[in-house]
């Protein structure tokens, strides 16, 4: 029986997809989550439009990363952090599955974000399947990660293209709110985050119990930050958005006349 992840570790978990991972079949290559990243960097994962046991879903494929790769910059507190902790609260995995254990539980991950059905690792087969029709290959392995399966998250497919659909931005911010006053910290606030006025990735969230508010390792005013990330991002999205909107508005007749007097 698969466990909920991440195990070992005190916080949310994530329990496994229940349903026929046989019955996949890939639609569309969707591209990487986490395409704000510069071309050098590894995408945290890959997502693809698929359907299971008929269903359509959205399937988000994560790469490996190794300890060094997600270790944090914590000047002479390295002592306090440990290999275990770092691996299931900083790897993209692992910190989407937090995030998204905690609002399964609390049975608001439809209303706050997407909805999510689990984890789960993937055959080699299905590995195969992927290469064969995508392309991909290699995930960002190591030597260490040699002969581990791939693992997704399972989650609904947002068929709306645009940010928001007809959510405003009040409303929005409201649920980005309550995401926070559960524990949940995003990270990632961006347009690119945002499929029909959902917030649909996690993979650098905190979720507390997390290093990231631990008082022992970050500063007061550095957890402070933390806190405030997610709706000062949001906000001067939105502030962004509106002025590019005001720029994109025809000039009437008459704030013409005010622009140009005499014609």
């Amino acid at each position: 029986m698969p466990v909920p992840l991440p195990h070992g570790i005190t916080g949310p978990k994530l329990k496994a997809f229940e349903g026929d991972m046989k019955s996949i079949q890939f639609k569309k290559f969707l591209g990487p989550s986490d395409d704000g990243q510069s071309p050098s960097q590894v995408p945290h994962s890959q997502v693809f439009k698929v359907t299971i046991e008929g269903k359509i879903l959205a399937l988000k494929v994560f790469n490996f990363f190794s300890l060094d790769e997600i270790r944090p910059d914590v000047f002479g507190k390295e002592h306090l952090l440990k290999d275990n902790v770092i691996r299931h609260q900083l790897d993209p995995f692992y910190a989407e599955c937090r995030a998204f254990g905690m609002l399964v539980e609390k049975k608001r991950d439809n209303e706050l974000a997407v909805r999510c059905y689990g984890y789960a690792f993937l055959s080699k087969a299905i590995e195969r399947q992927i290469q064969s029709q995508f392309g991909i290959r290699g995930w960002n392995r190591k030597a260490e990660d040699k002969g581990s399966q791939l693992r997704a998250i399972v989650k609904d497919f947002i068929k709306w293209k645009t940010l928001r659909h007809r959510k405003t931005f009040a409303v929005m911010r409201k649920k980005l709110q309550q995401l926070n006053k559960m524990g949940i910290y995003n990270m990632d606030i961006r347009e690119a985050n945002y499929l029909g006025g959902r917030l649909f990735d996690f993979s650098i969230s905190i979720t507390f119990p997390h290093i990231g508010l631990w008082p022992r390792l970050r500063s007061a005013e550095e957890i402070i930050d933390n806190r405030k990330d997610d709706i000062e991002c949001f906000d001067s999205m939105v502030r962004k958005l509106e002025k590019e909107s005001e720029k994109r508005r025809p000039v009437t007749r008459s704030q013409s006349s005010k622009i140009l007097p005499g014609i």
